[in-house]
């Protein structure tokens, strides 16, 4: 894996980053086994800790990463079911993916 994508790519950006895992000698299935090991390559490298924290395809969907702040046992905490405070069992910092679908594929399905 290269280093880290630093930018949230735009479509033109993203098209010149998967340039590079497109083979020579162009066969139609190496083409998109390489164009999807591309993708899944620059998501991952923009997801990263050290890069950009967001992937968008655009028109499709987009990938953001979110830091959850660390929560010390015993800290009372809203219980969501019953409305009462609770105390917390604790846990560690941690990151969260997210996928939102855009615009196009919602259209597509709600044809």
């Amino acid at each position: 894996m290269r280093k880290p994508v630093t930018k949230r790519l735009s479509k033109s950006e993203l098209i010149a980053e998967l340039a590079h895992y497109v083979p020579g000698d162009g066969s139609p299935r190496k083409i998109a086994a390489a164009v999807l090991e591309g993708l899944g390559d620059i998501m991952g490298r923009s997801i990263a800790p050290r890069g950009a924290g967001e992937f968008v395809l655009p028109g499709v969907l987009k990938v953001v990463t979110r830091k959850r702040p660390a929560v010390k046992a015993g800290t009372l905490v809203r219980n969501p079911a019953t409305g009462e405070m609770i105390q917390s069992p604790g846990r560690p910092a941690s990151m969260q993916v997210k996928v939102r679908v855009l615009s196009k594929l919602k259209q597509a399905a709600q044809k």
